[in-house]
């Protein structure tokens, strides 16, 4: 301060920056700093090294100097006297002084700073902000019972005066026993706070949150409901009173907090539950409407909870969400749904085309795709937006939560796709063939028949994005794996039909290297090879295969009624006609299993 020439002095940190100072340039130049004796800016401080999080604090680093002003406190030093007029500048530093530095709970810099306030604390123990910021570094390093004590003892010698720093304390002591989940006392002191100390707006914002939060986790959804309602109302009166923001605010503590979208959302809908489980659908819908519908980034975290709820809270939220105004992604699939589950018309065809053209999310694409699947519905408008690698990850989901014996409906739309959409067509069924070969114990002529066509769907899905001259011996390295899988086992298979059985070991076993997860099916194909070797099947015609299943249909009965004696005669007749057959190979085992 003594070497300060200028009529005004701004200072901050050293790990901080300025990415741009155009405000208070301009503050400067206009000659608007003559109406003020102080100002103050925003400090952003990072949560995180990428910088995706953050919380906002003012701080006042700028005055117009005079003979009396001086720095105060060892840490977080302040400028002494502040006076008033203050400009509130917009502009922001960076800090990421408070971002983790190891994998331990906590920074350097709280550690660093602890033992400076507690010896300062010695000396000034009537020093209201010292406590105020052993708390806050106390919570940064989670030591919770720690950070309790620093509190209370602040708010003992904190001056009615004060009222700032009071409401700090008063808030953070309420999330400290939240935090230490001490919901009981954490609510009674809370009642206190606001029954007998009338604490500002700002602190009972913080607190009416804390207060919803409690009462979720006890399951009062009356008192969740109550303090949501207090706290909309009040959030609605700071809206049209802003300079109590400025006014109340106090380091982190602040709107920035209040508005914190990982603490207000949660907690709106959450009421949106209490309202349900009240069979208050009026409040629903009210605290429905605060959610961020028209940010996708923020809302589609919430789609799967809302989705569990439809199911919970059926069919009220679904008509709920129908009506909303809004005109977000999800809420018009919502009132697509609504609207054919209660038109006897069938399906909403505008709200479909809109469906198809509107919607991006991938939660909410394959919702539209499932349902289109199995309505045998025209995909055509969104599968020309939407991208092949996309395609893949959402069919392969579908396809993964639809069980085998309903899956008809799958298998009918990769036909169908295939004509307009090859290759999307082929990727599904590529999928479903795929499933075939995994699971179940099928014959060696279907399962021989379901390789081929899988290795076939995967070399045409590649034939129909690469030059044919990728294929060629010169230049086939470069394939993907699994379509240098599927070409191999083409080959294999083509040996084998041939009698090349020497060559077809080979090129299964060069398949293993190529696409370790198809070690499975390749090993199952080896062993129906040297089956083959070992057991020369008899000549069997259609009759006989017809017999093998009826046998096997008998013998499945067999087991489920416990006729063990009987199952046995019928397997040692028909192992040795159907020595590769899995399927009765299975059945050997269990009854096996039972008898012994």
């Amino acid at each position: 301060m003594k070497q300060a020439k200028g009529e005004w002095f701004l200072f901050l940190d050293d790990d901080e920056w300025f990415d741009d100072v155009t405000e208070i340039l301009e503050f400067f130049r206009s000659s608007e700093y003559q109406q003020y004796n102080s100002a103050a800016y925003v400090q952003r401080n990072y949560l995180d090294w990428e910088g995706s999080k953050h919380s906002d604090a003012i701080v006042y680093r700028m005055v117009k100097r005079t003979p009396e002003q001086r720095f105060e406190n060892p840490i977080h030093e302040e400028l002494q006297p502040y006076f008033s007029p203050c400009r509130i500048f917009g502009t922001y530093v960076h800090h990421y002084g408070y971002v983790n530095h190891t994998v331990r709970t906590g920074t350097e810099k709280s550690s660093r700073n602890i033992p400076l306030l507690e010896e300062d604390i010695k000396e000034r123990a009537d020093y209201t902000k010292n406590y105020l910021q052993l708390t806050q570094e106390y919570c940064i390093e989670e030591c919770w019972d720690k950070a309790e004590k620093a509190c209370r003892e602040g708010l003992d010698i904190c001056k009615r005066s004060e009222a700032v720093l009071r409401g700090w304390l008063q808030s953070s002591l309420i999330e400290i026993l939240y935090k230490r989940e001490k919901f009981e006392e954490a609510e009674k002191e809370a009642l206190q706070i606001l029954e007998k100390e009338k604490p500002g707006e700002l602190t009972r914002l913080l607190l009416f949150q804390l207060l919803i939060g409690i009462n979720e986790q006890r399951k009062n959804y009356e008192k969740q409901l109550q303090w949501g309602i207090k706290f909309e109302e009040l959030l609605a009166y700071m809206d049209r009173h802003p300079d109590l923001w400025i006014k109340q605010q106090m380091g982190t503590v602040n709107k920035d907090k209040v508005m914190n979208p990982d603490w207000l959302y949660p907690a709106r809908l959450n009421c949106v539950r209490a309202s349900l489980e009240l069979y208050n659908y009026k409040e629903a819908e009210y605290f429905l409407e605060l959610l961020p519908w028209e940010e996708e980034y923020r809302i589609q975290t919430y789609y799967p909870l809302l989705d569990r709820w439809k199911e919970h809270y059926a069919p009220h939220l679904q008509e709920l969400l129908a009506k909303l105004p809004q005109d977000s992604a999800y809420l018009l699939y919502q009132k697509l749904l609504y609207e054919e589950k209660n038109k006897k018309g069938g399906a909403d065809l505008f709200l479909f085309h809109r469906c198809l053209k509107e919607i991006t999310q991938p939660y909410l694409q394959k919702q539209l795709i499932e349902k289109s699947l199995r309505e045998k519905r025209d995909l055509s408008e969104l599968l020309k937006k939407m991208d092949l690698e996309s395609w893949k990850n959402c069919i392969s989901s579908i396809v993964n939560e639809t069980v085998c014996e309903e899956d008809s409906h799958l298998w009918e739309a990769g036909e169908l796709l295939s004509k307009e959409h090859p290759l999307q067509g082929l990727w599904l069924k590529k999928l479903l063939l795929e499933r075939r070969l995994t699971k179940g114990f099928p014959m060696k002529k279907a399962f021989l028949e379901n390789l081929e066509k899988y290795a076939l769907c995967i070399s045409s899905f590649y034939r129909g994005q690469y030059q044919e001259a990728m294929f060629e011996d010169s230049a086939s390295h470069l394939l993907p794996p699994d379509c240098r899988m599927s070409l191999a086992v083409l080959e294999a298979l083509d040996h084998w039909k041939k009698g090349n059985l020497a060559e077809t070991v080979r090129l299964f076993r060069q398949v293993l290297g190529i696409y370790p997860q198809m070690t499975g099916v390749i090993r199952e194909a080896l062993r129906l090879l040297k089956n083959e070797l070992d057991y020369p099947a008899p000549a069997a015609g259609p009759e006989f295969e017809q017999l093998a299943l009826q046998m096997k249909a008998a013998l499945k009965i067999m087991l489920q009624n416990g006729q063990y004696q009987e199952a046995m005669s019928v397997l040692s007749q028909l192992l040795p006609l159907l020595p590769s057959d899995t399927e009765l190979l299975k059945l050997q085992q269990q009854l096996l299993a039972r008898t012994h």
